[in-house]
């Protein structure tokens, strides 16, 4: 049966005789000191002692109490007619036991865990008259909800026991594994499960596309990349597979000497993965205009973003006879963006990076066209802008330092290791905001419900805000009314909630993590998992840095490297500007990733926004470790 309900499991035969049994077991962790002597205790009349112990009995209920309190387990119902069930007749029963998996109930209960939860979904499903439900359909959705909920072990044990009657089935097993092995944070499995989907060739919805084993293999670590390459047959389709993504992060010239060592590949130029024969077809653009507040308050900003792009146009294009010429234009000397880019096209270019600020990029997406596709080095604050030209090829993509792209990747990290739980904790500010927003979409993409966000504020000292969330006070308080009744210490201490199993730190600045911290562990979460975007970082600061050892997060490559230069963001931001132009084209024909840079492993979502995937790390001793 699925275990029910959150953090704490109760054994729903609560009667009136295994209560006073659970009274005396749970009397064993409770020491009364009595403040009277023993011949005082010899006084009380019978009636006072008979008082004392029901006192005593509720007192011990109200202590316990202090943890998530126990509920009934919902009783079967009809489920609610706002998820009505697909039309389906009654399962037929065979001497073979007809078992079909039924894709449509499977997506009806995966809308309501999707819109309610895990808990309700679940409800929903036991509601469902067994005539109406196959057991491997109805098992099928268990496992899916127990995996939301986070028993990943028994979630893969029931899924693991189901036995696919066709193709059809065995493809729809094979895809719920290979999103399982993907939000664990293993691309590589996943993408080996892709590869058997697509020699399976199985129809229906989702199937599989040479371009999703590349782009799942992208993902993967170098290191973790090369690790599997060394223990694989080099004759086989799956070294291929591995061989090519590799050679795509070496270059163009690795891809074309791949392509001639591979014609057995079962891909053909003609149809390589996630636009890499676009890729390869590109021409270099000739003139490149850089447009940069290159006077004024920004004037160091901007240049430090110049000197990365002439470093990264160097780096990319080693052949001089290839390379772009470089312009620049004082967005700042311009009345306005459109102004700035109308001069880069007056002087020849073909291709510009640029502008810098959010408003002067605002400025050039309310156009209705661009004859010259732009890379913005911001985003947008523009929802309703023009993304495709008639061919469909981005006239304009944004690139961005953007801290969102971390708090989703952080969702990602923590749901991987199992956690399912987590208490949000954010300054009440506008980065606060923006941050817990998109770790919150992410979450909830991926299936989860966020109970408690803690919001920092100057009218509350964060001692108190850790300790309303985590709910140590009202434990504390609970112990004082027992104090109080019997006038007599217990001997005991609070606890925090125990429906909380993480901790996600947005703190905006190392300072706040390292005063968060010894927080978290004087309420009794100092065990709990910590995750934090890079902001926690500080790379000079090596000792002080000890103070979040443990704690989990997420860095820029760049700031991995010894390069003084490369580490600063605005510099690496350039740099891999550069390096996109080569890409510009092939993105739009993948979500994948287009290029592993400097400040990420960078792609393009569907609005034209270059999303970053950071470095995983951890602080050891002080200084980051990857993961």
């Amino acid at each position: 049966m699925f275990p029910m309900g959150v953090g704490t499991t109760y054994n729903a035969a609560f009667n009136s005789r295994s209560s006073t049994y659970n009274q005396w077991k749970l009397g064993g962790s409770f020491v009364m000191t009595s403040k009277y002597s023993t011949s005082a205790a010899h006084n009380r009349t019978l009636l006072a002692l008979l008082h004392r112990s029901v006192l005593m009995a509720l007192a011990l209920m109200l202590i316990a109490s202090c943890a998530t309190p126990p509920s009934a387990p919902p009783k079967p119902r009809e489920p609610v007619t706002d998820y009505p069930m697909p039309s389906r007749d009654k399962v037929e029963k065979t001497d073979d036991e007809a078992n079909p998996l039924d894709a449509r109930i499977v997506s009806w209960n995966q809308q309501i865990a999707r819109e309610r939860g895990w808990l309700f979904a679940l409800t929903e499903l036991d509601a469902v008259e067994p005539e109406l439900i196959s057991p491997k359909t109805d098992a099928f959705i268990r496992s899916q909800l127990l995996w939301l909920k986070g028993n990943i072990d028994e979630s893969n044990q029931l899924l693991g026991a189901l036995t696919p009657d066709n193709d059809e089935e065995f493809d729809a097993l094979l895809a719920e594994r290979q999103r399982r092995l993907w939000e664990a944070g293993q691309p590589v499995d996943a993408a080996k499960v892709a590869l058997d989907r697509l020699a399976l060739q199985a129809p229906g919805e989702g199937t599989v596309t040479s371009s999703t084993i590349f782009d799942l293999l992208s993902a993967a670590t170098e290191q973790r990349l090369a690790s599997e390459l060394r223990r694989t047959e080099p004759s086989s389709d799956w070294h291929a597979w591995l061989s090519l993504n590799r050679a795509y992060r070496q270059g163009r010239p690795a891809v074309l000497k791949w392509l001639s060592e591979n014609p057995q590949m079962r891909l053909n130029p003609l149809s390589l993965p996630s636009g890499l024969q676009t890729w390869l077809e590109s021409e270099p653009p000739s003139r490149i205009a850089v447009l940069l507040p290159l006077s004024g308050r920004l004037k160091a900003a901007g240049q430090t973003a110049l000197d990365g792009i002439v470093e990264g146009v160097f780096a990319n294009y080693r052949d001089a006879s290839l390379r772009p010429d470089i312009i620049t234009i004082d967005t700042e000397a311009a009345v306005t963006g459109m102004a700035a880019y109308v001069q880069a096209l007056e002087s020849g270019a073909d291709f510009v990076i640029g502008p810098l600020t959010k408003e002067r990029v605002a400025e050039l997406a309310t156009a209705d066209a661009l004859p010259v596709p732009v890379l913005a080095l911001n985003r947008s604050t523009q929802t309703n802008t023009p993304q495709y030209q008639t061919d469909s090829a981005w006239q304009m993509l944004s690139m961005s330092l953007a801290p969102e792209d971390e708090a989703e990747q952080l969702a990602h990290l923590a749901w991987a290791e199992g956690l399912r739980n987590p208490l949000v904790i954010a300054p009440d500010s506008a980065w606060g905001s923006r941050m817990t927003g998109a770790f919150s979409a992410s979450w909830r993409a991926l299936g989860g419900t966020l109970r408690e966000t803690a919001l920092t504020t100057p009218d509350e000292t964060d001692n108190a805000t850790i300790a309303r969330s985590l709910a140590t006070l009202s434990s504390e308080a609970r112990i004082k009314e027992v104090e109080r009744a019997f006038d007599a210490p217990v001997d005991t201490q609070a606890r925090r909630r125990e429906d909380v199993d993480s901790v996600v730190l947005l703190s905006p600045t190392a300072q706040m993590a390292r005063e968060i911290r010894p927080l978290l562990r004087f309420h009794y979460a100092g065990k709990l998992p910590v995750f934090a975007p890079s902001s926690v970082f500080e790379s000079d600061e090596g000792i002080t840095n000890r103070d979040l050892n443990g704690i989990k997060f997420v860095l820029p490559p760049s700031a991995l490297g010894s390069s003084t230069t490369t580490s600063i963001p605005l510099h690496a931001l350039g740099a891999d500007a550069a390096g996109l132009v080569d890409h510009f084209s092939q993105a739009s024909r993948t979500r994948g990733t287009l290029m592993f840079g400097e400040t990420g492993d960078l792609s393009v979502d569907s609005k034209g926004n270059v999303r970053r995937r950071l470095k995983s790390v951890v602080f050891s001793r002080g200084r980051p470790r990857s993961i």
